[in-house]
């Protein structure tokens, strides 16, 4: 009778697969753990149970995924200061923060589901006395669970550092009190089951595929990302400043190797077509041709989900075609007019327009584009009005991320990059150029050169999609980078080269569902404006006339170096974990 009470919780709260993804409920009632484990159909629903926990609020509908990761060198929040989302961007979180709390007890509540999974699956006697259909599902699950705890003890390590560590089901009588473990230590165990668990797992061939669930693409994806993250730079409690993991080359190994691995297997491909990526997904298509997205959350329309609505256009709420849409994340400037001339990330990412009652486009001010690679505009079918939950599916691990991080494992491996990295970042390039591969710039063939690439194409392929301030924080750069970006875009402000020609007001048209620019990249003075053909173009709009050292220095406003690189955990947990405190300068 030791868990009974843990069996009720989880089947009660179990989510069914549907068209609706995790949010159709069908209760199911046990009352021991035999019963559970012995039958495929009641492992799954409590398997699904821990997916249902990604789908919250505060797992990857909206906090995580899209309070967590700015301010950076590409994208800020929106809005003023506050002890909520902006307070995380701009660094100035404390213990009381209101959007901390939910997410560190969420994930918790997932591991604790996985590890009931991960325990009992293996003692079923189906596990490998069933059927031979049985048996390959049992294992599959067994390394499901496996996978999805490794996910959500990866995402408490990157934002909170050292955490309590725990991989066996909570009893009754046990100490909930939990010292905190030290990160690498939990990134080691990880990747350690991950390895197992690549075993057991099947490529996304041997799956259904319209579901939206862990496959051996994304269990070798992340054991990738994991050791990448191992290898790098963290804020350590001990020193109190920023340092390297102890032998980066093994992790570097690790990294490479398992993206090969998914490189060569034939199982997932780019797509080549890069706003097909993101315009899919807003339209609620699943990917079954090139399998470019490796691993994404499944969310339910109405139910759950922000994207397009949080990240996307700003749509006035009287707009009957498409609906509200009221953003929080802005693109910068300097990142705006970072990409190559030719590249179509640049206005896939990141939109200049708003779209009015009439469904009119109508440009904003420069420091007010936004990231907006899932639009609602895009959603199929329509979602008029102003529910703000679209259902568009978080996407957790894409083909390009594997790409460009085996290049920059091949890249420290061999203090320089071999023709198979090389390769792997022009594969990268030459989607993002397509059309105009004269215009795509070389590739770097020098260590330094082809990591400060590296860097950058990280940037311009995953822009907004909550990687760069990770990123930056494992390179040891997230300080350096902030430097850059507010002297880039003071240079902006005082028309400094390269920023001389930058307009101060833009003239444009609408063509169709487009605007079309007279003069994106020159100046043109008043008396130029006021003579131009005001029937061919018809719109003046001021551009960068708002980027002032206020909006400059209000971007991670209080970034700290070697102490906001985490989280402080929420006193809430604190005053009940009496084992663990906050550290890293928050105490």
């Amino acid at each position: 009778m030791k868990r009974i009470k843990y069996i009720i919780i989880l089947t009660m709260l179990m989510l069914t697969f549907s068209c609706e993804k995790f949010f159709e409920y069908e209760p199911v009632s046990l009352f021991s753990n035999e019963n559970v484990f012995s039958n495929v159909d009641y492992t799954k629903q409590t398997m699904l149970g821990i997916y249902q926990l990604l789908t919250r609020d505060e797992g990857y509908s909206k906090r995580v995924s899209m309070y967590y990761g700015v301010d950076t060198d590409i994208a800020k929040c929106s809005g003023e200061l506050d002890n909520g989302r902006r307070g995380i961007a701009k660094y100035a979180a404390n213990s009381g923060n209101s959007e901390i709390e939910k997410p560190w007890k969420n994930f918790y509540f997932a591991i604790e589901r996985a590890n009931i999974c991960i325990e009992n699956i293996p003692q079923s006697p189906i596990y490998d006395g069933g059927t031979d259909e049985e048996v390959k599902l049992m294992h599959y699950m067994h390394g499901e669970a496996i996978t999805l705890r490794a996910q959500f003890y990866f995402e408490l390590v990157r934002n909170w550092g050292d955490v309590p560590f725990k991989t066996v089901p909570s009893k009754v009588g046990d100490d909930f009190n939990i010292p905190k473990t030290d990160r690498d230590s939990i990134l080691e165990y990880l990747i350690d089951d991950l390895k197992f668990a690549e075993e057991i797992v099947p490529w996304r061939s041997g799956l259904q595929p319209q579901e939206e669930r862990v496959t051996k693409g994304f269990v070798k994806g992340l054991m990738a990302r994991i050791a990448l993250c191992r290898a790098g730079w963290v804020l350590r409690r001990s020193s109190g400043v920023m340092e390297q993991g102890s032998n980066p080359d093994k992790y570097y190994e690790i990294a490479r190797d398992q993206c090969r691995e998914i490189m060569n297997s034939g199982e997932h491909m780019l797509n080549p077509d890069y706003v097909d990526i993101f315009k899919g997904m807003s339209e609620k298509q699943i990917d079954t041709e090139f399998g470019e997205i490796i691993f994404e959350i499944g969310l339910g329309a109405y139910t759950s989900g922000e994207l397009g609505y949080y990240i996307g256009t700003r749509i006035d709420e009287n707009n009957p075609q498409f609906g509200k849409c009221n953003p929080g994340v802005n693109a910068l400037p300097n990142y705006y007019y970072s990409f190559h001339e030719g590249d179509v990330r640049r206005d896939l990412t990141v939109v200049p327009y708003e779209i009015d009652e009439n469904s009119v486009r109508k440009l904003m001010s420069l420091d007010d584009i936004l990231i907006a690679k899932w639009r609602r505009e895009w959603l199929q079918p329509a979602q008029p009005g102003t529910d703000k939950f679209t259902g568009i599916n978080w996407p957790i691990l894409r083909m390009s991320d594997v790409y460009l991080m085996f290049a920059e494992a091949e890249n420290e491996l061999n203090n320089g990059p071999t023709a198979e990295a090389i390769n792997a970042l022009r594969a990268i390039r030459e989607r993002a150029f397509a059309g105009n591969l004269d215009k795509m710039p070389g590739i770097p063939t020098d260590y330094q050169g082809f990591f400060d690439a590296i860097v950058d194409e990280r940037a311009w392929e995953l822009g907004g999609e909550s990687i760069r301030k990770y990123d930056l924080i494992r390179w040891n750069l997230l300080d350096t980078k902030i430097k850059e970006m507010r002297n880039e875009l003071t240079k902006m402000y005082n028309n400094e080269p390269p920023y001389e020609n930058l307009p101060r007001d833009i003239v444009w048209k609408n063509e169709g569902d487009k605007i079309v620019y007279l003069n994106l990249d020159y100046v043109m003075d008043s008396v130029q404006i006021a003579q131009r053909d005001t029937i061919e173009w018809p719109n003046v709009t001021p551009w960068a006339e708002n980027l002032t050292e206020e909006y400059i220095l209000d971007i991670a406003a209080y970034f700290t170096p070697n102490h906001s690189e985490v989280l402080p955990i929420h006193q809430s947990v604190v005053d009940t974990n009496t084992e663990i405190k906050n550290d890293y300068g928050y105490n």
